[in-house]
């Protein structure tokens, strides 16, 4: 039984105990809910609106919910099932009254559709996201690091270091981030940089990881289709070249962007696993490579069209398949699709937190799209009932990066 009073009908008949039922509300939902429950007794209605008051509804008398507070209701003998989509409020009336969820009162499962609604209009949330835009003096646009703070239907964001940034990971107590300018940098809680490490001109470092096992940063350096390794102290001591392309050229072929770290593998995504992005040849992968002896071993996820931000949620490797907007997870399955340019991600267990950006690819998208969103955006995405609701940003904040709950 969910602790916010919704539940199933099994549900019901298994905490009855002999107990009989009365409804909360005397409307359509009632009528719906007593069908289901016909084989158990029905004592009475309650409802706040009086011009129901003693009348009958379903054969039932309607009364006044004042008689829940006379000594005659024993709460032993009833439980309550809200039959009213007031249902919110009508729990908080009974928790007044020193009634208790699932054990007092439960909500009608007739509703249950209504039940992630619920969750998410009354989410809490404090995330930061990056946005890899040119950097401005605004407050409100322009590429940085931004905190955004949800309160139920409340939200209002702001920018907390201007820049150029990309990828941003929690290490600690501090922040990590990689910034085209400032390069690897380390913040405290209040956002202040602490610790720092210039990157070589054309890095355009993007995705960053940490590897707690190995006391090693690996950032992505997108313009040298490279993986960059620093130590604790932001020393760099290594890298990792993705193929020889870019030796010959001195241009980059893959489009490398993100990475996580799962035990002993490095997991980066990236446009075109053949180097072959620039000539419209987008075969984008997730490719493993292994931490110890820095070899490149062989794609984990194929058939992905411009993919951001590979993690690891709960034992699986999940990754937005951008331009798609989609995203996988579960032996790389498509378990949600998005209107729009789908870059940076984060999971709280129950809800993804999705990154969207203003689509600059959409021709491409032409006859495999019916809706194609120029909009940018942070979504909150149920992936068991596919409900999500966006938070929407200003139109000249055209880019997100990365999504990082806090």
């Amino acid at each position: 039984m969910n602790k916010n009073g919704f539940t199933s009908f099994s549900e019901i008949a298994d905490t009855l105990n002999n107990r009989s039922i009365i409804f909360f509300g005397a409307g359509s939902v009632a009528i719906k809910t007593k069908k289901k429950l016909n084989n158990y007794k029905l004592a009475f209605i309650f409802d706040n609106n009086p011009n129901y008051w003693n009348a009958k509804s379903m054969n039932l008398k309607v009364l006044n919910p004042s008689k829940l507070k006379s000594k005659e209701y024993n709460k032993r003998k009833y439980l309550i099932i809200i039959c009213t989509t007031s249902f919110r409020s009508v729990s908080d009336q009974l928790i007044k009254l020193g009634l208790k969820s699932n054990t007092d009162f439960v909500i009608s499962p007739i509703m249950n559709d209504l039940r992630i609604i619920d969750k998410i209009e009354k989410l809490e949330k404090k995330m930061l996201f990056t946005s890899g835009l040119p950097a401005e003096k605004s407050k409100n646009f322009g590429g940085g690091i931004y905190e955004l703070i949800l309160n139920k239907n409340k939200w209002g964001y702001k920018k907390v270091l201007s820049g150029t940034c990309y990828g941003v990971i929690k290490n600690k107590n501090n922040y990590i981030a990689v910034d085209d300018k400032l390069g690897l940098i380390k913040m405290n809680k209040n956002y202040e940089i602490i610790d720092s490490s210039d990157f070589e001109i054309g890095t355009r470092a993007h995705g960053i990881a940490y590897s707690e096992a190995y006391e090693e940063y690996y950032v992505v350096a997108s313009l040298l289709d490279q993986i960059l390794i620093f130590n604790k102290k932001f020393k760099l001591i290594d890298r990792i070249s993705l193929s020889d392309k870019y030796k010959y050229t001195l241009e980059p072929h893959h489009h490398c962007n993100d990475i996580c770290i799962v035990n002993n593998s490095i997991y980066v995504s990236m446009f075109s696993y053949s180097g072959n992005f620039k000539n419209d040849i987008f075969d984008g992968v997730v490719l493993e490579i292994d931490i110890k002896s820095r070899k490149i071993l062989r794609p984990v996820i194929s058939d992905l069209w411009m993919p951001h931000n590979i993690s690891f949620f709960e034992g699986s490797l999940t990754v937005l398949d951008s331009l798609r907007g989609s995203l996988r997870n579960n032996n790389a399955q498509e378990i949600g699709i998005f209107p729009g340019f789908t870059r940076g991600l984060d999971f709280d267990g129950s809800l993804y937190f999705i990154g969207q950006s203003r689509n600059r690819n959409f021709s491409k998208t032409f006859g495999t799209s019916k809706n194609i969103s120029i909009d940018t955006s942070i979504i909150i995405f149920d992936p068991e009932t596919k409900v999500s609701k966006s938070i929407f940003l200003p139109s000249n904040l055209s880019e997100i990066h990365s999504v990082l709950l806090i």
